[in-house]
């Protein structure tokens, strides 16, 4: 058994006390960058060993371990991550045999992100009996990541010599506009920054740079689209919300601060409205800082901050406080959250449910108040960035196939984003959305290098 544990926890890595899996990523990544340095031309077919004998490793001693831990999947083995992050690293190094510090980087994060997100199907080859349940999954993840690898580089390849007449001669397209519609739609719901994504993929694409006036109006359009991801499926509470308002006739006799103590639905409004008039102060004060702050080694640091707060979250003790539990300095609190939230990087949605949660707040109550608090800062600041650029109306800024084609992506796939948040929003742990952008702000520093 000592060999078993020994070579299926990759010498011992597989028992770090935090995230083994990530670490267990790591000695792959290691042998590739030894080996394009060492020998480039033998890395893909290295890496292919690689991936072969650790894959043996967990067949082998798959059934053993699982027998003796008395685990389906033990956390402490890694020697799947390793054969999955070796098939990662092949993709990338088949099409860039140079880009090593790059290649690394990019498969490593691709990597992690498939093998957490899980996508179809995974999941399913997970449930395989013994130690190919402990590795398919992994291979899986590999696949995916080693795809979106290729697909990265050869887009990056393709629009990378245009990259510096961008700003002056590149346009907004329909397809990139429905591409970036979508990730809009995917992140703005989930603790990760829409904004981050948004401004990082303006730098890949052949579109005008993330902090010119077409981009900054485009991304705000976008986010407006999301509101209507928030209608749909938050429909029936804010027609719940409406006739409360409505009933309050009854009140009638008493005094605002009075009415305010009784009734739900003026105290979450008087609340919402705080927060939101916080957030449109902070706003108009560092306007300008924070729209010059769109560049990538902003979204380094500030992705890294936002996978800090979300760790320090997860580690906060559940409480059942609701809403008539809090008062107006929460509000002000969650509106200055809000604000800053206003950096790439820094998750809106993050931000305000982090503080929520961090204030007392029931973590359901915390993700309803951080999405219908959403509807006002968005619409605001739609209304002030218009006001300063009407053109926008007159569709010479950015053409009208653009705005339809990525403000429908970004509601569609919102709808689908927001249902699926609420149903985990119970189960998943906020630090595994701590780790994706933690991964994301590495990703980024490396790309800069």
């Amino acid at each position: 058994m000592k060999t078993a544990y020994l070579l299926t926890t990759c010498f011992g890595i597989g028992r770090v006390p935090f995230a083994p899996g990530t670490f267990g990523s790591l000695p792959a990544i290691a042998i590739y960058i030894a080996l394009q340095y060492a020998a480039p031309a033998t890395t893909p077919w290295a890496l292919a060993i690689l991936a072969a004998v650790f894959s043996w490793i967990c067949i082998q001693y798959g059934p053993a371990i699982i027998a003796d831990s008395g685990r389906k999947d033990p956390g402490f083995v890694v020697a799947d991550e390793v054969a999955g992050q070796s098939l990662a690293l092949i993709g990338a190094a088949l099409v860039n045999p140079e880009g090593t510090w790059i290649n690394a980087a990019l498969a490593f994060v691709l990597f992690r992100l498939f093998d957490i997100a899980k996508p179809f199907p995974c999941k399913r080859l997970e449930r395989l009996p013994g130690g190919v349940g402990i590795l398919a999954d992994d291979l899986m993840a590999g696949v995916y990541a080693a795809i979106a690898a290729i697909v990265f580089i050869l887009l990056k390849a393709h629009f990378g010599p245009a990259a510096t007449s961008m700003e002056t001669e590149a346009a907004l397209n329909p397809l990139s506009a429905l591409l970036l519609g979508a990730v809009q739609g995917l992140t703005e719901f989930l603790p990760v920054s829409s904004s981050g994504h948004l401004v990082l993929l303006e730098n890949l694409l052949p579109v005008p740079a993330a902090n010119s006036k077409p981009m900054l109006l485009f991304d705000l359009i976008l986010h407006v689209a999301t509101i209507g991801s928030i209608a749909i499926v938050f429909g029936r509470r804010f027609w719940d919300l409406i006739k409360a308002l409505f009933s309050i006739q009854k009140y009638q006799t008493l005094s605002p601060v009075r009415l305010y103590e009784l009734s739900p639905a003026v105290r979450f409004c008087t609340l919402a409205v705080i927060t939101t008039v916080v957030t449109a102060i902070c706003y108009k004060l560092f306007k300008e800082p924070l729209e010059s702050s769109r560049q990538l080694p902003v979204l380094a640091v500030t992705w890294a901050i936002t996978a800090a707060v979300l760790f320090l979250t997860d580690r906060r003790k559940k409480t059942r406080r609701g809403l008539r539990d809090i008062g107006i300095a929460f509000a002000i609190t969650v509106g200055i959250a809000q604000s800053i939230a206003i950096l790439p990087g820094i998750s809106r949605s993050g931000a305000t449910i982090c503080t929520a949660i961090l204030l007392g707040l029931h973590r359901q109550w915390a993700i309803e108040y951080s999405f219908l608090i959403s509807i006002p800062a968005i619409l605001g600041g739609a209304v002030l960035q218009t006001l300063d650029t009407p053109e926008i109306l007159s569709g010479h800024v950015l053409p009208w196939a653009c705005i339809l084609a990525g403000m429908a992506a970004a509601a569609t796939v919102g709808v689908l984003s927001l249902k699926w948040l609420i149903r985990a929003s119970r189960k998943q742990k906020l630090s595994s959305f701590a780790l994706y952008c933690l991964l994301l702000s590495i990703f980024v520093l490396f790309y800069l290098l």
